[in-house]
């Protein structure tokens, strides 16, 4: 179900540009640190420019799938998400939370 966080409430927001395979490129990605109240140390909230879906990934987690480099992890988990897009897409989007998606993802996923 798509997750919304308010980036003003982020610290050190930055962008990075992507190409991942199968969207339409590039992508500007959003992404700044944010401390939830539910778990300790900092995550990184990340999302594309022009969407309100949030994704959320603890900061030591992402250095250490991504080595520093963290378009590496953003074009991989756009990989993933993709191939769940493609699903909900064979299903005709069936739930509320699946249009939700398409709305936010259509114009940046391609077939």
């Amino acid at each position: 179900m798509p997750n919304n966080q308010d980036f003003s409430e982020l610290k050190n927001i930055k962008t990075i540009k992507i190409s991942p395979l199968g969207w339409t490129n590039p992508i500007t990605i959003e992404y700044g640190i944010g401390y939830p109240e539910y778990h300790e140390g900092p995550f990184y909230y990340w999302r594309i420019e022009g969407t309100e879906h949030t994704f959320i990934i603890p900061v030591s987690r992402l250095d250490f799938l991504s080595s520093g480099d963290y378009g590496i992890h953003f074009t991989e988990a756009l990989r993933c998400f993709k191939a769940d897009y493609l699903e909900w897409k064979k299903e005709n989007f069936s739930a509320p939370w699946m249009r939700e998606y398409e709305r936010q993802f259509s114009k940046f996923i391609q077939d």
